[in-house]
């Protein structure tokens, strides 16, 4: 009997149950379908598109996209594991007051790695400075390594209509640099990056950073804020023009001046993963530098 009243319950508990709707298996999302959608970002704007791939390879598929050789860093991470080298040489010039001074920047090179996810990225970079101080009496040179930078790209959201593509960048100087060149002290820093893609061959790419600073003359530190407007044009499929401005802010130094910048460049791309650039500013204030200008050479396995 007490099987049969079991049997009877079920039956009746099935009739009264509303019919569900047959959903088809591909209509199913699945959370490895979900994380799969938004890994490129960590984010995403509400109502925004959740296309992986929308903005991220433009108009010309899957080429290397550099943070060099403009000021201002671009917002794309490498990829999860890939491999990316950038480097170069850039010459600084800048005459003031009876004296000259020349700087030699080299290799300044970047290797940037794409870890755990495709939106996370870590930075590290080397570089050596050779600076020359002519006066009409004396010479002097200063020269050896600058502090290591180590620092992280996290790609937030890509851009949505009017809601641009958000990087940020976690990052520092540690002392490990030569005697005179080294700030003694680590100096954290950050970078936010926004981007809006202007139809299919124009790109406005714009920095804020802020960074900690020493005070070459006084030994004491400040913070700079950077800005840049950095306009990008794919000329063609093997090359980009740039053009950007950028103005250094210093706050808190007693001898560290303001400083602004006009700065293009074209960077030519030999293969997908292969890109040569070369590139030359002028300063446009009195406390800039005359000029500045170099090439380099990047890689991306």
């Amino acid at each position: 009997m007490r099987r049969i009243r079991i049997a009877l319950l079920a039956a009746v508990t099935a009739a009264l149950m509303p019919a569900l709707p047959e959903v088809p298996a591909q209509d199913v999302l699945l959370p490895s379908d979900l994380q799969s959608r938004n890994s490129r970002k960590l984010l995403q704007w509400q109502g925004g598109s959740d296309d992986p791939a929308a903005g991220e390879e433009g108009l010309y598929g899957d080429r290397m996209v550099t943070d060099r050789p403009h000021l201002a860093e671009a917002a794309a991470t490498v990829g999860l594991g890939r491999v990316q080298i950038e480097t170069g040489y850039t010459y600084y010039q800048d005459s003031a007051n009876g004296s000259r001074v020349q700087t030699d920047s080299f290799p300044e090179t970047l290797l940037r790695v794409g870890l755990f996810q495709e939106w996370f990225e870590f930075r590290v970079q080397y570089n050596y400075l050779r600076e020359q101080s002519d006066t009409a009496v004396s010479q002097s040179v200063l020269q050896g390594s600058d502090d290591l930078y180590l620092g992280a790209k996290l790609g937030l959201v890509e851009q949505s209509g009017l809601l641009p593509e958000l990087t940020i960048f976690p990052q520092m100087r540690v002392p490990s640099g030569s005697p005179g060149i080294t700030a003694d002290e680590v100096l954290p820093g950050m970078n936010f990056v926004y981007v809006w893609r202007v139809g299919e061959r124009l790109e406005i790419e714009c920095n804020t950073n802020v960074n900690k600073r020493r005070d070459p003359n006084l030994g004491s530190f400040y913070t700079e804020y950077l800005q840049t407007f950095n306009f990008e044009y794919d000329l063609i499929a093997e090359a980009i023009l740039f053009n950007e401005f950028a103005i250094f802010s210093p706050v808190g130094s007693q001898s560290v001046p303001g400083q602004a910048y006009a700065h293009a460049g074209i960077q030519y791309f030999l293969l997908p993963n292969l890109q040569v650039d070369f590139h030359a500013a002028v300063g446009l204030n009195e406390a800039a530098d005359d000029f500045f200008g170099g090439s380099g050479i990047s890689a991306r396995w």
